[in-house]
C-alpha cells in the first residue's frame, strides 16, 4: 500500500515474519524519523525507496491517526475530487 502526504510517498509492506510487524519505506529520512521515529530507520535497496523501518501495526496505526489529524481540509480542491 503506497500512502501519499504533502512531504512524501511512504510504502508498506507485509515483512514476511509471524510477528504481524510491517515495513515502511520512504524517500525521506526526516518524515520517516518523524512519524516512525521510535523505530530504528535502516538503508533500504528497494528501487527509489532509501530508507525504511519496521514497526508493529498498532504503531503504523498510531502513525496513520497522526496522519489524519495534520490534514489541512482547507487545501483540497473541489474540482480535482471531481474529476475522479
Amino acid at each position: 500500500m503506497i500512502i501519499q502526504t504533502s512531504k512524501c510517498d511512504f510504502l508498506i509492506e507485509e515483512c514476511g515474519r509471524k510477528d504481524g510487524c510491517v515495513f515502511i519505506y520512504s524517500e525521506n529520512l526526516e518524515e520517516i524519523q518523524r512519524l516512525f521515529g521510535s523505530s530504528e530507520t535502516e538503508y533500504a535497496s528497494k528501487g527509489d525507496w532509501k530508507y525504511r523501518v519496521s514497526i508493529c501495526k498498532q504503531d503504523l496505526a498510531n502513525a496513520l491517526i497522526l496522519m489524519v489529524k495534520e490534514v489541512n481540509y482547507q487545501e483540497f480542491c473541489p474540482k480535482k475530487f471531481q474529476q475522479a
